[in-house]
């Protein structure tokens, strides 16, 4: 339920009830010249009928209240708080219940204080947005006619911006990962109208980096559809007690023609007992992710250690490389979608895997880590549960 939405059922609520009107009257003082009145005309009747259906109406502004996770507030007509639920006084007063506070005390934003001046002054609803500190909110406020007050639904959209923002960052990252295969594609053909015929060794190259640019967005196909399918939790860990040893050797071995083209040193440090609870093929992934960028990134007759230990109720496994290392200030960032750090450590790949990689590990309870000190290498390591 929208915030719009949930306030378009709070006033029902009021329209249906009138106990916003008895609300704001009692809250003003009213009350005692209301019961002193049906005393004095012997109308005992009419106070216990009223007291009855102002109890019907506070239950079912609570309930509402407790049923929506915005924040809901209702005001007499001198913007003073008669009643509010949970979300509003967590969002506002640090879980304190706040009626008899003034609006502008509560919120102390002046957005929003004026999104209230605004509907009662115009008398129509008002929606405004404002920055309150690190959220960003929007409030709905509307006058409730013949009652003097307002009510007034607030929603943390800050999630929501973010969500925005990161949906931004996705067209703009995969539109740019996208440009300089699909340019490469493009010069190829064009040279290969122009003069293929003539020359078939430029034939040739030119067919091989179209290849080669093919397989590029290829990855980058697959890698896409593969975070996405994680994240939206469609990929389902099949966790059994396995032996780490081969798991991790297959991914080293794997690797190394790749290593010994650049005449690195490859060893593995893992003892032939350890165990650990999961899936074998996912953790595969993970070691294939972090041992083929160390092999990437470590220069020639370069150093690569993979180790495993126990550590506690968790297995740690660490890859290590003796590679140009990552900046302090980009070093959080480097687990993000499509983000590539300095240019000594960003040729080629999609700036997806170390992404996958997190998701996977974190899916098995466990976290992955980077340390590094520019110039020194870098290790990554992640921690499984052990078994």
């Amino acid at each position: 339920m929208t915030s719009a939405e949930t306030l378009l059922l709070l006033l029902l609520v009021i329209s249906i009830g009138a106990s916003i009107g008895l609300l704001i009257a009692l809250r003003r003082s009213r009350r005692h010249a209301l019961l002193a009145y049906a005393e004095r005309a012997e109308f005992a009747a009419v106070r216990e009928a009223l007291e009855v259906r102002l109890q019907h109406g506070l239950q079912y502004l609570n309930a509402l209240g407790e049923s929506t996770p915005d924040a809901l507030v209702i005001l007499d007509d001198n913007r003073t708080v008669v009643w509010g639920n949970g979300p509003a006084w967590g969002l506002f007063s640090n879980g304190e219940p706040a009626v008899g506070k003034s609006f502008i005390a509560l919120v102390r934003d002046y957005e929003l204080n004026q999104a209230v001046l605004d509907a009662v002054a115009g008398h129509r609803p008002m929606m405004r947005q404002a920055a309150v500190g690190d959220r960003m909110l929007r409030i709905w406020a509307t006058p409730v006619e013949g009652l003097g007050g307002v009510a007034v639904a607030i929603e943390d959209a800050t999630e929501l911006q973010r969500l925005g923002r990161a949906r931004r960052d996705f067209i703009a990252n995969i539109s740019h990962e996208l440009r300089t295969p699909l340019a490469n594609i493009d010069l190829a053909a064009q040279t290969l109208r122009q003069s293929g015929e003539e020359n078939p060794d430029l034939t040739q190259r030119m067919l091989d980096q179209i290849q080669v640019q093919v397989q590029t967005l290829s990855q980058l196909s697959q890698e896409m559809m593969e975070l996405a399918q994680i994240e939206s939790g469609q990929v389902l860990l099949k966790l059994e007690v396995a032996e780490l040893e081969p798991v991790i050797r297959r991914s080293v071995t794997h690797l190394l023609p790749q290593a010994a083209v650049k005449k690195q040193h490859l060893s593995l440090v893992v003892p032939s007992d350890l165990t650990a609870l999961v899936d074998e093929a996912m953790i595969g992934r993970v070691m294939n992710n972090l041992v083929h960028n160390a092999v990437k990134f470590t220069p020639e007759g370069g150093q690569i250690t993979v180790t495993a230990k126990a550590v506690g109720d968790d297995v740690q496994i660490c890859v290590s490389d003796s590679g140009p290392g990552i900046p302090k200030d980009e070093q959080r960032r480097v687990f993000e979608r499509f983000y590539k750090a300095d240019r000594a450590r960003s040729r080629g790949g999609t700036g997806l895997g170390l992404a996958i990689a997190r998701h996977i590990v974190e899916g098995h309870g466990g976290q992955l880590s980077l340390e590094s000190t520019p110039g020194q290498g870098a290790t990554f390591c992640f921690t499984v549960p052990r078994a």
